[in-house]
């Protein structure tokens, strides 16, 4: 069998790694790539290199293939992670099979340099990935004949031209430092897991790390993308980011809450529920949310007040931010209901009062249809809308 060796720090993986490993695969007529997250790289220090079991979590969710084998050999070991060692110990696992190390060409014109190197080529053979931009492949060969003694016409290594996927981890970790979206760079498994195990910190740590202990996966996950939606929406309608991408980020706080504690923190907060809101324990998370931020983490700002209490039922005389929050729970990214497009649509270019009264319509009917109760701020809300709209359709 041909088993090839891919190491790297993974921090975190990405589909440039894997549009590496699938194209060496074919190129190298390999049958199995052994994926290798390393323990302490010696050539490289990252202040930010997540925890190695993370790492390897990263790699089973994105080299999920057959054909991938995930290694924890090397953060077993401890230490610093030297090439020779890992490649001995995969000798003795593999006695009978060929194995292929897998390295950039930037990797190879240094190889003289890794530490015993001339023990490591004993037991591999190098595959090369070269890129258009990089080195010449006459170069390469030449230094792996001249310096390592290597014959590429005896195949004791292997050139192989990759086409470049423009991706790095560094990109990656500054996305997700940032609370911006990169499920393109490391697919969208990869990327939840990252944002639910709260790695490469990001804005507002130490409020995710209690949304992430108070909420369930689905809940911190909405909760996520309802930050980023409410961004998105303000910086086209002019509002508060940071504002808005906070109030996105609470707005649910109190949703996985008991109904008992739903209603301690409300009484404590000085709500006094009306009887339909008696009557619609769904609500409460929101009025709770409010009073829990007031009460137990000292947010004295009211419009992101407002913007938590209202953004399930909205009310006439919405805030710009009460609006964006309102919206941002409606098209966050892993909504999926039948109108959710339209609702993106409208949100993004027919402006936050079309989608409103599109987003109430929808509620209602839905609503109706079960016989549930619908909240007055809902309804004086719904009227505002068409009052308004009706006035401008006559004023023009």
């Amino acid at each position: 069998m041909r088993i090839g060796i891919f190491g790297g720090t993974f921090n975190p993986p990405h589909l440039g790694h894997k549009h590496l490993a699938r194209e060496i695969k074919e190129r190298a007529g390999l049958d199995k790539i052994i994926i290798i997250p390393a323990n302490t790289p010696p050539h490289k220090v990252s202040k930010d290199l997540a925890d190695g079991d993370h790492r390897v979590k990263m790699c089973e969710l994105l080299f999920s293939d057959d054909f991938y084998e995930i290694s924890s050999i090397e953060l077993k070991r401890q230490g610093k992670s030297y090439t020779v060692d890992t490649v001995q110990e995969l000798k003795k696992l593999y006695p009978d099979d060929e194995l292929f190390l897998i390295i950039g060409a930037d990797m190879l014109m240094s190889f003289d340099k890794w530490y015993r190197y001339e023990d490591i080529l004993s037991d591999v053979k190098l595959c090369v990935t070269v890129r258009d931009d990089e080195v010449k492949t006459a170069d390469l060969c030449a230094f792996a004949k001249n310096v390592l003694k290597l014959d590429s016409e005896k195949k004791e290594i292997i050139i192989a031209d990759v086409e470049p996927w423009i991706c790095s981890s560094t990109d990656v970790r500054l996305r997700l430092s940032l609370g911006l979206d990169a499920a393109e760079m490391i697919s969208t498994e990869v990327f939840n897991y990252a944002r639910l195990n709260l790695l490469y910190e990001s804005p507002h740590t130490d409020y995710k790390r209690l949304l992430r202990e108070k909420l369930d996966d689905y809940r911190f996950l909405h909760s996520l993308n309802v930050a980023e939606s409410a961004k998105k929406l303000a910086a086209v309608y002019g509002g508060d980011e940071e504002k808005a991408y906070f109030a996105g980020l609470v707005h649910d706080i109190m949703k996985n809450a008991a109904e008992e504690e739903q209603l301690q923190i409300m009484e404590k907060g000085g709500i006094i529920l009306s009887r339909t809101e008696k009557n619609n324990s769904k609500l409460w998370h929101a009025m709770a949310g409010e009073a829990y931020l007031r009460t137990e983490m000292g947010i004295e700002d009211k419009e992101i007040l407002s913007a938590v209490r209202y953004h399930t039922t909205g009310k006439a005389g919405m805030s710009l931010l009460d609006k964006i929050i309102y919206i941002a729970d409606y098209i966050s990214a892993e909504r999926n209901y039948p109108d959710v497009d339209v609702m993106r649509q409208l949100a993004l270019t027919r402006g936050l009062d079309e989608a409103a009264l599109y987003a109430l319509k929808f509620s209602f009917t839905s609503l109706s249809k079960k016989e549930k109760l619908i909240h007055p701020d809902s309804v004086e809300y719904y009227n505002e809308l068409i009052i308004n709209k009706t006035e401008k359709e006559k004023a023009q």
